[in-house]
């Protein structure tokens, strides 16, 4: 496969462009990879809260692209994929994937034969990696890109546009809460006309 023979020399990027990595825009060729994320470093997380190794290898703040280029200081072939984030580490984008096994199932390497000692040759690299930080994502692009679930109540930017723009169906009160007073029937309009119409108090 021509992506997993780039791969070992400048890594597999989903999504955007990085000078010495290939994009692709399908991931598919990726979905049997073994999954990383920068929660897995970071020493301000107890082992209860996602952390995956020592706090004597884990470090301050780790992010994506960091533990992209960690990975491949290991010798591993690498995916990176800025857009994904934890569920438990939303606001830290990256997802690292890591082809850990051929397709047969069988360890790329006799010497890290699990995804724990994977982690464990990860940690030892991230340190001494000198990446630059990608631009934190904003809630917004959490939703946009799947990584979060959009907020209980709160349509989508699109429907919002929608829903107040002239002439979009809903009258522009209603996203105030107002509501639209019922119609009359005729035969009420005709008792008020009458005088016959009642009041409630």
């Amino acid at each position: 496969m021509a992506a997993e023979r780039n791969a070992g020399s400048g890594g597999i990027r989903i999504g955007q462009g990085l000078g010495g990595m290939q994009v692709v825009n399908d991931a598919a060729q990726f979905k049997d990879w073994v999954c990383l994320y920068p929660l897995y470093f970071d020493k301000g997380r107890s082992l209860n809260r996602g952390r995956k190794v020592a706090a004597t290898l884990a470090v301050d703040s780790p992010y994506g692209k960091q533990l992209s280029m960690a990975v491949k200081e290991a010798g591993f072939s690498v995916c990176y994929e800025p857009n994904k984030s934890h569920p438990r580490d939303f606001f830290t984008a990256g997802r690292v994937r890591v082809k850990l096994f051929d397709d047969a199932g069988r360890p790329m390497r006799s010497d890290v034969p699990n995804r724990k000692i994977l982690c464990r040759r990860v940690a030892e690299k991230m340190a001494s990696v000198d990446a630059p930080r990608d631009k934190e994502p904003t809630l917004q692009d959490l939703i946009d890109s799947g990584a979060m679930p959009a907020l209980p109540g709160v349509p989508p930017p699109q429907q919002q546009q929608q829903q107040s723009s002239p002439g979009a169906g809903s009258p522009s009160s209603m996203l105030m809460g107002e509501t639209t007073p019922p119609k009359q029937s005729k035969k009420s309009a005709k008792a008020k006309k009458k005088g016959k119409g009642k009041n409630i108090v």
